[in-house]
């Protein structure tokens, strides 16, 4: 039995890290045929032993039906952001910001802020996610919910291929954050067999993550990227690059759409950078995120009763098209009247 349980470990180990490769890092090592074998060879021993180990990858197939959501109190609070609606609102947040780190500088000359330097990463229109890991062992996942609890979702979240269910980090218990969301190719993917078309890209993701059936879950083939790391009991980050780096390090999906910046000029050229490229990104997304890269100084700052002062959500204008009605069929049914309305483009924009 020992020496089938050390062959199951080190089965899932070479699974997770081809897993990782593919489904994180977009960097396939081995082919379709041999990961089957590997898997085979792991449900296989997993069957003569009657034992599951928690980083199994079989475990991402879905589970049964569940009889509902149990409540989960995150650690640390998941914050709002305030919203700046264009470069008029970003600039009033950055005076602000430059303000209470003089204010502070003042009364503190030995022990100073440092000048302020700003990360832009993309505003991702999915559904936030909260991960609890344990000794390096995924326990517990969860929606948003209203910042402080909400509803445990770890069956659903095990069916998204690019989530570790085991991480390096085994030192303490750590909190992070990210985006669960359906790719738009996947979607269209999706669609082409379904019985029932999915309308968009973000209820896609959100309806599968909530959905008390985790195989409904495993069937839209999700994904997540990671961006926070809002608890540990045991690791601090000098900067928000530290941060990432250990996201990236513990096989989190980190967007590669990540930016650093001296200046709130340089911040406001990416900006228009990201509204000029949104529409080639294979995910939703509806704006950026401008945040302080110093943790002191995030520290220091602190929040208001609804959002951290050290960051701004700058939103996109809603996107519009237009469209020719070619016709509209009226029918009189048990319930009154049902119309049809047929138009010339398929390609409406989502808003």
């Amino acid at each position: 039995m020992t020496d089938a349980i050390a062959a199951m470990k080190t089965l899932i180990q070479e699974i997770n890290k081809h897993n990782h490769n593919y489904y994180t890092l977009d960097q396939p090592t081995i082919s379709d045929a041999e990961w089957d074998a590997l898997y085979d060879r792991l449900t296989a021993l997993e069957k003569e032993t009657g034992t599951i180990l928690p980083s199994s990858p079989t475990q991402r197939v879905g589970a049964d039906i569940l009889k509902g959501f149990e409540p989960h109190r995150h650690l640390a609070r998941l914050w709002s952001l305030d919203k700046a609606q264009n470069a008029e609102d970003l600039q009033t947040w950055h005076t602000r910001v430059l303000k209470l780190i003089a204010d502070y500088n003042s009364k503190n000359p030995e022990t100073p802020l440092p000048d302020p330097t700003y990360v832009v990463e993309l505003k991702f229109d999915g559904l936030t996610l909260n991960l609890t890991y344990e000794a390096g062992q995924l326990k517990q996942a969860s929606t948003r919910g209203n910042g402080t609890v909400g509803e445990g979702i770890l069956a659903q979240i095990k069916t998204i291929k690019s989530i570790p269910l085991e991480i390096p980090y085994d030192q303490g218990t750590i909190e992070v954050q990210g985006e669960g969301m359906m790719f738009l190719s996947v979607l269209e993917a999706y669609n082409q067999t379904a019985a029932e078309p999915l309308k968009n890209a973000r209820n896609a993701a959100a309806g599968a993550l909530r959905n008390l059936n985790p195989k409904v879950t495993a069937e839209r083939k999700l994904n997540a990227f990671f961006y926070n790391v809002g608890y540990s009991d045991n690791i601090q980050f000098a900067n928000h690059a530290d941060m990432v780096q250990f996201l990236r390090d513990n096989h989190f999906k980190i967007s590669n759409r990540t930016r650093y910046f001296n200046t709130i000029e340089e911040v406001s050229a990416e900006l228009e950078r990201i509204a000029e490229e949104r529409l080639g990104f294979d995910f939703l997304i509806d704006g950026s995120v401008v945040k302080l890269t110093d943790m002191r100084t995030r520290e220091v700052l602190g929040y208001t009763e609804k959002f951290p002062r050290w960051a701004i959500a700058y939103k996109f204008e809603a996107e519009e098209a237009t469209t020719i009605l070619q016709s509209v069929s009226w029918e009189v049914g048990r319930t009154g009247n049902k119309y049809t309305f047929t138009n010339k483009s398929k390609e409406l924009c989502y808003c």
